[in-house]
């Protein structure tokens, strides 16, 4: 495709996942080619050899501050027009990238894409949680086959919790100049961001199929930050911007119940 030229893949890697590699391997079985690098503030020799058996760069982030200037380091880094910010413990399948590019082709005046995915164990295979559920019917009910989201219906789409992981975005480096993520954020700078994108009017991009496997479980950052509380109350922040009092408190607790 003639736009996967303007793509890459930075792929955000931290401490040392087993699943690196296979993240990895996916990225290069897309039916589009791209480019594909490492960006980590965790340098090891595990991340090296793992490069080196996937003839990828790794870039280093030397400022260790937090996940948000992780993120931010690459999107600086960055040198292609459209990026996606894979996570390392990811799987994506191989029409990730054109399907995405596609509609990005179709639709211009759009800033961002996402896919849709699904929950996988440690083996690859597909598996559910009660909040993966959930945010497959919010997808469902509120954005269901439509492939252009105006930003109303997207802030309504965000307005129940986070249903769209990064893992699954491709942004328009130069429609969003400028964009970073919240550097304050540990565990819903996603979130945060596709809403402050809304309050912008910018359009978002939906490819309904499940093109991504998104593993979940102990050794993740998300059930780390589950564990230590922040999640919990970044949640609580992120349900004030969307719904008055008392129904922030409700709408918190409720999804609180899904983890």
């Amino acid at each position: 495709m003639r736009l996967a030229e303007d793509h890459e893949f930075l792929v955000l890697a931290y401490g040392d996942s087993p699943f690196l590699g296979d993240c990895l391997t996916s990225l290069k079985a897309q039916r589009a080619s791209s480019r594909i690098r490492i960006s980590t503030s965790t340098p090891s020799p595990y991340i090296d050899r793992v490069a080196q058996d996937h003839q990828v760069e790794v870039l280093v982030n030397p400022v260790r501050t937090g996940i948000g200037r992780d993120w931010n380091f690459a999107l600086e880094r960055a040198e292609r027009r459209y990026v996606t910010l894979a996570h390392q413990d990811d799987l994506y399948r191989p029409a990730f990238l054109p399907e995405t590019l596609a509609l990005f082709e179709a639709h211009p005046e759009a800033g961002v894409c996402f896919t849709g995915y699904e929950q996988i164990d440690d083996c690859g295979r597909i598996t559910w949680s009660k909040i993966s559920l959930v945010k497959h019917g919010l997808e469902r009910s509120i954005i269901g086959s439509k492939v252009r989201v105006n930003p109303a219906r997207m802030r309504w789409f965000l307005s129940f919790g986070n249903p769209l992981p990064c893992s699954s975005v491709t942004l328009d480096m130069r429609r969003l100049d400028g964009f970073q993520f919240s550097e304050t954020l540990s565990s819903n700078l996603d979130w945060d961001a596709w809403l402050r994108l809304c309050r912008g009017g910018m359009s978002f991009l939906h490819a309904p199929e499940r093109l991504i496997g998104r593993r979940h479980n102990d050794l993740t950052e998300t059930s780390r930050l589950i564990r230590d509380g922040r999640r919990r109350r970044e949640d609580r922040e992120m349900f004030r911007r969307t719904w008055a009092k008392p129904l922030d408190g409700a709408m918190a607790y409720v999804y609180s119940v899904s983890y």
